[in-house]
């Protein structure tokens, strides 16, 4: 059942065993893994059902799972880069490998394996694997369901469970009696209502993507803008915060570089693909600074090359930088993922050929690459042209000064010309409360807040690296049920 307010529904439980703020993938696993002990849930949600997006669902789908829980926590462990403890990497570990497992159980979807460990030089990487559904054969195969499908197999089963769910529900602040963590204040129509947690409360309402000053005081590059959920505005920290919590991982997030482009009186976000060659990357002063292939790969490393600061002239000369191709790239396909993102659920129908893009000026264009520069608004036009000339030589010759394969190194040539900026951002930030192997949510001693759990990119366990495609949903799934399984047991 889903119910749009509290006030609908007379005989709404004023008490449940567990109350999971969020209906995404983390909040989906948590309720459904509650229900499946035999224990009362209900899962709130502050989007309206017509406008509800999660990150999972705009996600590609991807699931990270793991064939050896031992080998999974060394290269897990290595990847969180001593941000994590191993008990928690463990843990992940441990639960991932039988993910795939119990999502076919709930959602009746198969998974098929289509990537491997982002960092196959790392000790347990032939542990990990990357598993889609929808008769995938490659990562981000568009003829698959992707998140669209895999998010609403997991609704499914939650409606087919008859879990309520509360939409258009923020919830306002957390309940607490004597320290312990007991229900939640939510906003409705007609004022606050409460429902109390008798077992605790699960945070699964996403980072803080779009709330300017947590970002602006937590990642290490500014601006940053970020293609998941609208609605993912810090909801979860604020609450965290409230009742002792302590943070980390704040200035972590998932990150490459994506699109930023006003529409009406918003703005939209969206994962950009530079695939196929050629392509350049230059930083607002017009010179290249890392291998772009990392970008059209869609790997998370090119982001740490954006982040440097010039502390002589007090700026990140990165940000924004700016992508260079040709009318051969034009015509290849959209300039983003279609399958994945805003796109994806509805938020906006981007043109084929590109068109309509460069109609509203996010894309510059021009017979030369210095007039296509100055059309992106880039504050030096005439650099970038002199380093695209260069690049074309170096196409050539065959010899690259940032390393590019031989196969990716196809000129700039066809005319006009185009010019996109680029921003560091990604899918999701990381930060949130610290949480211990079980989901708890702990205060800056190191003790567990009672009643308070969390899960998915709120306070996500990742750490430095970026482990594998998926991650992210990995994450979320494996701690949505150890949460709840924690809440459960804590108190009997």
């Amino acid at each position: 059942m889903a119910f749009a307010r509290l006030s609908d529904v007379g005989d709404f439980p004023d008490f449940v065993d567990v109350v999971v703020i969020g209906f995404g993938g983390a909040g989906a696993a948590a309720a459904l893994r509650a229900h499946e002990l035999g224990s009362s849930v209900v899962i709130v949600e502050k989007q309206p059902r017509g406008r509800h997006t999660p990150s999972t669902r705009m996600s590609g789908g991807l699931v990270m799972a793991v064939s050896d829980a031992a080998a999974a926590t060394e290269y897990l462990d290595r990847c969180a880069g001593a941000m994590t403890p191993r008990d928690v990497s463990a843990a992940w570990a441990h639960r991932a490998n039988d993910l795939l497992a119990w999502l076919t159980e709930h959602t009746g979807l198969s998974f098929d394996k289509v990537n491997g460990a982002e960092h196959p030089e790392f000790d347990g990487a032939d542990s990990i694997g990357v598993y889609q559904s929808g008769g995938a054969t490659f990562r981000l195969d568009p003829r698959a369901g992707g998140g669209v499908m895999l998010f609403d197999a997991l609704a499914a089963a939650v409606e087919r469970a008859g879990i309520p769910i509360l939409y258009d529900a923020p919830v306002r602040r957390l309940v607490t009696d004597a320290g312990r963590v007991t229900g939640v204040e939510i906003g409705t129509a007609a004022g606050t209502e409460t429902i109390g947690a008798r077992h605790g409360v699960v945070l699964a309402c996403g980072g803080f993507e779009y709330d300017d000053q947590l970002k602006l005081n937590h990642l290490r590059a500014w601006p940053v803008h970020f293609y998941g959920n609208p609605g993912n505005t810090g909801d979860g920290v604020k609450m965290a915060q409230q009742v002792g919590a302590d943070m980390w991982h704040m200035n972590q997030m998932i990150g490459r570089a994506i699109g930023h482009f006003p529409h009406g009186d918003e703005w939209l976000n969206f994962i950009i693909a530079i695939d196929p060659p050629g392509y350049v990357i230059t930083d607002k002063h017009g010179e290249r600074y890392a291998n772009e292939k990392m970008q059209a790969q869609l790997l998370h490393g090119f982001y740490y090359e954006m982040l440097h600061f010039d502390s002589e002239k007090a700026e990140y000369p990165r940000v924004p930088s700016y992508w260079f191709f040709d009318e051969t790239r034009r015509l290849a396909g959209p300039l983003t993922l279609s399958h994945i993102g805003a796109v994806r659920v509805g938020l906006y129908d981007w043109s084929p050929d590109n068109s309509r893009e460069i109609e509203r000026g996010w894309i510059g264009r021009g017979s030369t690459i210095e007039q296509a520069a100055r059309a992106a608004g880039m504050p030096n036009p005439e650099a970038a042209a002199a380093t695209v000339e260069r690049y074309n030589e170096a196409c050539r010759t065959g010899t690259d000064w940032q390393g590019r394969p031989a196969d990716t190194m196809i000129g700039l040539t066809n005319p006009p010309f185009y010019c996109v900026p680029l921003y560091p951002g990604g899918s999701n930030t990381s930060g949130g409360p610290r949480r211990d192997a079980g989901g708890r949510v702990l205060n800056p001693w190191g003790d567990a807040i009672p009643g308070l759990y969390a899960a998915g990119e709120l306070g996500q366990v990742l750490g430095m690296l970026y482990p594998a495609d998926g991650a992210n949903l990995s994450d979320a799934f494996c701690f949505g049920q150890l949460a709840v399984e924690s809440a459960l047991g804590d108190v009997q």
